[in-house]
């Protein structure tokens, strides 16, 4: 291209010269238009000055405009002065073609030899005229062009404009250094990006900031306005190019707090989303606390509280809150930033006297200060809290204090007795109804008295009765061992201290009774030898010699020499002889079953219970002792009943296992129904439970697997029990469990569906049995279930509200809910036998029993590997 332009200035300077030749031919043949050489020199003329242009460089409205004058052109006028210019031209250099600045600033400006000079001040006027005229023919750009090849560069310019050609326009400003000018035409233009360059270059912070805010470049306008000092507008850009921490900081530093508190809030939310730690990261919680600080200070305090509270800055949330007397809100926000001395001072101003001690209390406990936490504990009103923590602390005193106050009188006597305060301790004991531990206390406080007395509320009647009378307080004796019921194991000692009782007093007929009561049915035996002979005494001394000298008799056997029993015996005979006595009279009461005839003799009575009352008898056929039972009188007014119950009892007489109470014989006496079975040497399991509570799992084993046998063999037989209970079977005293009243349950099932006067428990009752639906075996082992969990328990399944309900509909706790020591299969047998639907229990009791085998053997496999 150099190469080009250089053959131009040569072709420009040799057509320059043959113009000014050939217009002096010219104007000398000016007479002659017509002349050949003329038309030709013309034409020659033109196309040597067009392809000069061409060749210089010059732009195609030049070169046409060229060719369009000297095209017929009179070359007598126009030869000498084109010559000239073209020469001029060839001379001068050309300008650069690509006037637009960039970004590292090329075409800035080439070097200042290539801005051509303005022509001469008359050359330059006709040039401006011819300009001017072609402007005027229509033809701006060849006006501009004409005075741009010139020189003459404000009129091109100018005439750019006018053709609205404002980017030539704006090469040519910029040419010139008159850069302001460049740019205001770029962006006339509408090249604002090109203007927002220039603007820029020149330090014209706010024209470049606006031009790129037109160009769409928000980013860059943000940043120059800045620099111009227009934050507002900074910050409108940093907004919408989607800087919202930017523009932020530009609206801080317009003084637009709420604005800039919402810039804030927008860069928290973006933050979090990118930031590993969260609302925790250290970046999250400056940015947090600057919105806030914002907010706050455009007076929005509420929302400087919430976006101090969701980024967890609680500390500065109270402190607003605080400010704006919202006392409540800031104890909120002290609480969750674990600030508690702070959030209970303002607790206390609130009058929350007892929640800041609380709150306090926590705060200590946390920090491992257990004795500060229990203060203020205790002051909070939390004594259950602070007694504990005082008790861990072995402050028991302090704990016991805490414990009465809150009304555990149980836990507060311990800690009393722990105290070394005993009598404290058997205050809050008998409080709390543990009469037993009351009484220990009592006993190491050394009151004798209230030890006594506490005994005896205890249930240990007898140990009360033994104090009193040990103490000479007999009245008192008396009345504590008169609650020693007749199935009471302590029964018999406790009617022997009381029968000495009333035979040191005299009152020979009640000592003869409680001394009778302790001796019945037991053997003379060391322990009690005193006993027979005090009853002997007693006898002797209320005139009944005969039993009297039996008594001595059998204590001499026993015993030859106790006290003075030889002599006794020897004074009884001599009675007998001198009153000729020849046997013992009947004893008894006349209207009692004792004096009735038949084969039956009573000597006492057993009890009583739903089935009727037992006597202790004699068989006077057989000669062994029976427990003879006298069946309702409601019997008798169901003669089919009466049948049933002779068939039920002949039924169960067939029954022969060692784990039932053998039926010896049904019948009828002086019109009562009787039947006459097995005498058993023990207690019921119901009284065993009433007096002990839960047994232990290994007891309940042991009293299962033997019902189980029983229960497996009567229903092989074809007999089912349909009542069986605690109060239905026997813990004999050589460890052995009987089940009785085989057979009577259906009688008395049969008497109730006849009359109201007999009624019998529903606590044992099968789902099926409550219904009145027919029964099998399995009756026997939903019942056994019942009877296990109440073993197992201490209590009844279903002990209150609508029983009959319970039994079909309701579901029976877990047993191990009161019991957590019971074995898994244990509870899964108690389970199992109380399902509503029969198919769902146990099919015999054969495989109850080898599930506790099974038990047994895991239970004793591991002991013997240990071994």
């Amino acid at each position: 291209m150099a190469l080009l332009r250089v053959l131009g200035r040569l072709t420009c300077v040799s057509a320059g010269l043959v113009l000014i030749a050939l217009g002096a031919i010219a104007m000398g043949l000016a007479h002659q238009p017509e002349h050949e050489f003329v038309s030709m020199g013309n034409h020659v003329a033109a196309r040597a000055v067009v392809v000069a242009l061409k060749l210089a460089g010059q732009t195609e409205d030049v070169r046409q405009s060229a060719d369009a004058t000297l095209n017929g052109v009179f070359l007598r006028f126009g030869g000498v002065p084109i010559g000239l210019i073209l020469l001029v031209g060839a001379i001068l250099p050309g300008r650069d073609r690509n006037p637009i600045p960039t970004e590292g600033g090329e075409g800035e400006q080439s070097d200042f030899s290539t801005i051509a000079a303005e022509p001469k001040s008359s050359v330059a006027r006709r040039i401006r005229k011819q300009a001017l005229a072609l402007a005027r023919k229509g033809n701006p750009v060849a006006a501009a062009e004409l005075c741009l090849d010139n020189g003459i560069m404000d009129a091109a310019a100018d005439h750019f404009v006018d053709a609205n050609q404002l980017v030539r326009a704006a090469e040519v400003r910029h040419d010139q250094n008159r850069f302001a000018e460049s740019a205001e035409l770029y962006l006339r233009a509408e090249l604002p990006e090109l203007a927002a360059r220039i603007f820029s270059q020149q330090d014209m912070h706010l024209e470049a900031a606006n031009a790129y805010e037109q160009a769409g470049n928000q980013s860059v306008a943000a940043e120059l306005f800045e620099e111009a000092g227009e934050h507002v507008r900074a910050a409108e850009c940093y907004e919408q190019s989607g800087f919202p921490r930017n523009a932020a900081q530009a609206y801080i530093k317009a003084g637009m707090w709420e604005k800039g508190a919402i810039c804030m809030e927008q860069t928290i939310a973006e933050e979090m989303s990118s930031s590993v730690g969260g609302v925790q990261s250290p970046q999250v919680k400056k940015f947090v606390r600057m919105a806030g600080n914002l907010f706050a200070r455009a007076g929005l305090e509420e929302r400087a509280e919430a976006v101090l509270a969701r980024g967890e800055s609680y500390a500065e949330a109270a402190a607003v809150a605080l400010k704006n007397g919202r006392k409540q809100q800031a104890v909120n926000y002290f609480l969750e930033a674990r600030d508690a001395p702070r959030a209970a001072d303002l607790m206390r101003e609130l009058g929350q006297a007892d929640e800041a001690a609380r709150v306090l209390a926590e705060h200590h406990r946390d920090l491992g200060d257990d004795e500060q936490a229990a203060v203020h504990y205790e002051e909070a009103g939390e004594l259950l809290a602070a007694g504990d923590i005082y008790r861990m602390l072995e402050q028991y005193e302090r704990a016991a204090g805490c414990y009465e106050r809150y009304g555990d009188a149980a836990q507060a006597a311990e800690m009393f007795g722990l105290a070394g305060q005993s009598a404290e301790a058997a205050i809050c004991y008998e409080k709390a109804g543990l009469y037993a531990e009351a009484a220990e206390q009592a006993a190491l406080e050394g009151d004798e008295i209230k030890h006594a007395e506490l005994l005896d509320r205890a249930g240990n009647h007898l140990r009360a009765g033994e104090m009193h009378h040990a103490a000479g307080r007999d009245d008192d004796a008396i009345a504590v061992l008169q609650h020693v019921t007749h199935n009471h194991p302590d029964f018999a000692e406790s009617s022997a201290i009381l029968g000495d009782i009333f035979r040191s007093r005299g009152e020979n007929t009640l000592a003869i009774k409680k001394l009778g009561h302790a001796t019945e049915g037991a053997e003379i035996a060391q322990e009690n030898v005193r006993v027979f002979y005090g009853l002997a005494a007693a006898l002797e001394a209320n005139g009944e010699i005969s039993e009297a000298h039996e008594l001595y008799e059998k204590v001499l056997a026993f015993d030859y020499s106790f006290s003075d029993t030889q002599a006794c015996v020897e004074r009884t005979a001599g009675k007998l002889d001198a009153a000729g006595e020849q046997a013992a009279s009947a004893a008894g009461n006349s209207n009692s079953p004792t004096a009735r005839a038949g084969r039956y003799k009573i000597v006492g009575k057993l009890g009583r219970g739903g089935m009727g009352v037992v006597y202790k008898a004699v068989d006077t056929v057989l000669d062994r002792t029976v427990a003879y039972k006298v069946l309702p009188d409601s019997l008798k007014e169901n003669p089919q009943a009466l049948k049933n119950f002779l068939r039920e009892a002949k039924s169960a007489a067939k029954l022969n296992h060692p784990g039932i109470v053998t039926v010896y014989d049904a019948g009828e006496h002086d019109g009562e129904f009787y039947i006459a079975m097995e005498h058993v040497d023990g207690s019921t399991l119901k009284e065993i439970v009433r007096r002990r509570g839960k047994i232990s799992p290994s007891g309940i084993v042991h009293v299962l697997s033997q019902m189980c046998e029983a229960l497996a063999y009567a229903h092989e037989q074809k007999v089912v029990h349909r009542d069986i209970k605690t109060a239905n079977a026997m813990w004999t005293r050589d460890r052995k469990a009987k089940i009785m009243d085989f057979g009577l349950a259906k009688v008395i099932e049969e008497v109730r569906n006849h009359t109201t006067v007999v009624s019998g428990t529903p606590y044992y009752m099968s789902p099926e049995q409550t219904l009145g639906k027919n029964v099998d075996h399995r009756t026997d082992i939903y019942s056994l279930g019942v009877t296990i969990f109440e073993l197992a328990t201490g209590m009844l399944p279903f002990r209150e509200g609508n029983l009959p309900y319970h039994h079909v509909h309701t579901a029976p706790p877990d047993p191990r809910e009161f019991n957590a020591e019971l074995p898994p299969v244990l509870a899964g047998i108690i389970a199992r036998c109380l399902q509503k639907a029969p198919d769902d229990r146990y099919s015999s009791c054969l495989e109850i029993s080898a599930e506790l085998k099974g038990m047994l053997r895991d239970t004793v496999r591991p002991a013997n590997r240990h071994s």
